[in-house]
């Protein structure tokens, strides 16, 4: 009897302890799922995203062709971006897509130049040059089209000291239909050719004879109507300062027209700009660019006729030909002629250059680049000949 008492008595006081352990891990059960319920509304309260907008995405793409810029202009900023893109709601605006990139490269070079003049010394040159580039994008529609800006900061240097930066693009478009363009800021004449020596090439380090006609950054207002493969342009230029001139008041005008295919492309280009200055002529110039792409294989060209401002006439002609060996590595191979004749001296140019680039992942870039020139210098002046040669290196992101 006793027996049977002191196991009633043990039942009752496990079920007793039982019950008090329920009872405490339902307390503590209870209170984790309030503070829960607490950081579920905070989160709730706290949005993602701007008012007005329901999504944000960050993601990798191809950066963006800016309607109104041209093939070469685009070009320049292409490859892989980070795109981050931001959706209304529905009584909101409209949303809107910024993206960047960009990369850091280092330039082991060496150049020579012989003034060819006999018992004087060349003048040679070994540097490492750095680089660092940033590329921004941003756009957005709106309730007229989209409009948007293109921002591109960049440093240069070499040896000790700090990287001079400057911003060599700064343009704006409004896309006014899906067709017809209004843009302006500071980037490269739409009258350039973006064919040839100087507009195809990879050219990190060359690319610095005289055998092509750029009229390089300026301050402009530019039109543009492309339709499919054809695009036409007009731009307003500040002419101020156009090689060397001192700076005034005047203007200039830019076009072009342009078709770019699949395996063929090409375009006239021309450019006009008033001086201002008795002392200096009038700059013009008209060119054609062609280019054909049949891989592995692509062939660009350029040609054109024009005046400095100086009153030389000049001509010149020059083409790129690029093979990809394999999918990591590519080489390029150049050569231009340029003559002037008028005031001063006639002067004959002749230059090639060449280029092998290895390029195992979209980051990474690799290459030896080459370039000779050689200055036919009519009359008393002796010819010149210069060469330069460096190893590349470029981190992209």
């Amino acid at each position: 009897m006793k027996m049977i008492k002191m196991a009633l008595l043990g039942g009752a006081a496990l079920a007793v302890s039982t019950a008090a352990a329920s009872a405490d891990d339902l307390t503590a059960l209870k209170a984790q799922i309030e503070s829960l319920n607490a950081r579920v509304a905070s989160m709730e309260a706290a949005p993602a995203v701007p008012a007005g907008y329901s999504l944000l995405s960050v993601s990798d793409g191809q950066a963006y062709n800016v309607p109104g810029m041209t093939a070469d202009e685009n070009r320049s900023f292409s490859g892989e971006a980070t795109v981050i893109s931001v959706l209304p709601t529905a009584d909101a605006p409209a949303g809107a897509t910024i993206e960047w990139n960009g990369y850091v490269r280092a330039i082991l070079g060496y150049s020579n130049f012989d003034d060819g003049v006999a018992g004087t010394s060349d003048d040679e040159d070994l540097d490492i040059l750095a680089r660092g580039r940033l590329n921004m994008t941003a756009r957005t529609d709106t309730a007229v089209g989209e409009v948007g800006v293109r921002l591109r900061i960049e440093g240069n240097g070499s040896g000790v000291g700090d990287l001079f930066t400057d911003m060599p693009v700064a343009w704006g478009w409004w896309a006014m239909t899906p067709e017809l363009t209004l843009g302006g800021g500071y980037q490269g004449s739409v009258g350039s050719i973006g064919f040839g020596y100087d507009g195809a090439c990879t050219c990190h380090f060359i690319d610095n004879a005289n055998v092509y006609d750029q009229e390089g950054d300026t301050t402009q207002m530019r039109l543009t109507y492309a339709s499919g493969p054809l695009e036409f342009a007009v731009a307003l230029e500040d002419a101020s300062n156009t090689e060397g001139v001192p700076a005034g008041d005047q203007l200039g005008v830019a076009g072009h027209v342009a078709y770019t295919g699949d395996t063929f492309s090409g375009s006239i280009d021309g450019v006009w700009r008033d001086t201002g200055n008795a002392v200096f002529s009038d700059y013009w110039h008209a060119g054609l660019g062609l280019a054909f792409s049949l891989d592995p294989f692509s062939l660009s060209m350029a040609g054109g006729i024009g005046q400095n401002t100086v009153n030389q006439d000049f001509m010149f002609v020059n083409a790129l030909a690029s093979i990809n060996l394999s999918d990591e590595i590519h080489a390029e191979l150049g050569a231009g002629w340029k003559s002037f004749d008028g005031a001063g001296p006639d002067q004959d140019r002749f230059a090639v250059m060449g280029g092998l680039y290895y390029v195992p992942v979209s980051q990474l870039t690799i290459g030896v680049e080459a370039e000779y020139e050689n200055v036919d210098n009519a009359g008393a002046a002796a010819d010149t000949d210069q060469f330069w040669a460096g190893l590349v290196t470029v981190y992209s992101f």
